[in-house]
């Protein structure tokens, strides 16, 4: 019902039949609907056969577009859940296996945690430093300093009975468990040099045969410039992965592990148009032989692995900005202070490790296989700033696929919002603070937290 209605208000605005015509063909439940709405839309019908749209139609079309892209999304996470299982999988017995050390849930500043983690193109402040290395150098269509910063700390506490690897048990405890994420941007002329990284700590509860508490942390460090007047903007880093895991009783350690991997990425904006496309990818962390106190084959009761793996990624994306004025445009002033929709899209692969079995498995001395093929994450985020240099609010959607045989696709909604608290003047210029919550939600998948950081 919801869908449908809005496909009927998006098919009678004003000026938006090219968006509207293809709409009508996909969705045949809202045609009698639009068909309504042409006596009191003339003008748009007389231009049946246009493409392009003016920038006026084009801002009243998008929040519309929006509002069917993530109603879609929602509407088919719905109609395939994902069913949790406990399995009971083959003990370990030898040293030869690897722990598959990757990442799912979107975890990142608020902004894009509240987007779904679709920011790879998006590229602005530090926003994209998480996904895209040449986002250091991206900065907002604004008059700016030639020395610039900007700095985002942030954490998610989730909830009791947490299945964060949608690996089909809901193990985790949320005693000492945590999701966070934190950046460092500097930026000089057409330069960008960026630190940040994210950091997860959770306990694989005792009723699942556990007693452990596993830390992981993959920093990033990237250098980035922007090239042709601004038009592209590329970075290379360097990413790492480490890993502790420790007893409960007594706290441990039974092993840590660490590795490095390079990375990189171009952002594609081109001057006075409302779009912007990027690609990145990472090469995989393969750790040196894992670190351990004790003898590997029995360690607390535990047979240790060989190592832990970061795998390969990869990600393409592409969003567009409906506004007043063109994305890429620059405008005068320290902030733009406009109404805006911003629709971003994004695809990431996860490559796959052949040797790779999970965590919590490994908690109750077992093997379950995990990531033997490349994973597929859509992505969708939307953002829109309702009240100019004061409100922003953000939502989108994206499905997670399991890296486990046993369990299947899930999707998350995300959500949250940014609101200026005061502004200050610090070195001759303003400087705005502002408040910013974001939310990721999914079937034994609950997360949320607040940050405090600068209005960009």
């Amino acid at each position: 019902m919801f869908v449908t209605a809005a496909l009927a208000w998006a098919m009678a605005a004003p000026g938006t039949w090219a968006v509207r015509r293809p709409l009508v063909a996909l969705f045949p439940t809202a045609r009698s609907l639009a068909v309504r709405s042409r006596d009191v839309n003339t003008r748009a019908l007389s231009s049946f056969a246009r493409v392009e749209l003016d920038r006026p139609a084009a801002w009243r079309a998008g929040p519309a577009l929006a509002i069917l892209t993530a109603g879609w999304l929602l509407s088919a996470g719905a109609e395939r859940p994902c069913y949790a299982q406990t399995e009971s999988f083959p003990p370990i017995t030898s040293r030869n296996f690897d722990i598959d050390l990757f990442e799912q849930p979107a975890l990142g500043s608020p902004r894009l945690i509240a987007m779904s983690g679709a920011v790879n193109s998006v590229a602005e402040g530090a926003a994209g430093l998480y996904t895209n290395p040449a986002s250091a150098a991206v900065r907002p269509e604004t008059e700016a300093e030639k020395l610039a910063w900007n700095v985002y700390f942030n954490s998610y506490v989730p909830v009791d009975g947490q299945d964060s690897n949608n690996n089909g048990q809901a193990v985790t405890s949320v005693h000492r468990s945590l999701l966070g994420a934190a950046g460092l941007l500097l930026q000089y002329g057409p330069w960008g040099l960026s630190l940040d990284g994210g950091y997860t700590a959770h306990e694989i509860a005792p009723q699942a045969g556990g007693g452990l508490g596993v830390r992981s942390f993959i920093p990033h460090v990237a250098l980035a410039r922007t090239f042709a007047g601004g038009d592209f903007a590329a970075g290379l880093g360097l990413r790492a992965g480490a890993l502790n895991v420790y007893t409960l009783m007594g706290g441990n350690t039974l092993f840590t592990s660490f590795g490095l991997s390079g990375e990189g990425g171009v952002v594609w904006k081109p001057r006075d148009r409302d779009f912007r496309a990027a690609v990145s990818g990472a090469l995989p962390v393969h750790t040196a032989a894992v670190d351990y106190t004790c003898e590997p084959s029995n360690c607390d009761g535990y047979i240790l692995p060989a190592d832990a793996i970061v795998p390969w990624t990869a990600t393409v994306g592409g969003a567009w900005r409906f506004g007043p004025t063109a994305w890429n445009h620059q405008v005068g002033g320290a902030y733009r202070d406009e109404r805006q929709l911003t629709i971003a899209m994004d695809l990431a692969l996860t490559g796959a490790v052949r040797n790779g079995y999970g965590m919590e498995a490994f908690a109750a001395k077992q093997l379950q296989a995990s990531g033997r093929n490349i994973t597929f994450t859509p992505r969708l985020g939307l953002e829109a700033e309702l009240i100019r240099g004061w409100l922003r609010l953000r939502a989108g959607s994206y499905a997670e696929p399991s890296r486990f045989a046993e369990t299947s696709v899930r999707f998350h909604g995300t959500g949250g919002a940014e609101v200026r608290l005061f502004k200050f003047h610090f070195g001759g210029h303003e400087r705005r603070v502002s408040l910013s919550f974001a939310g990721d939600f999914a079937n034994r998948y609950k997360n949320g937290g607040l940050s405090v950081g600068f209005w960009n």
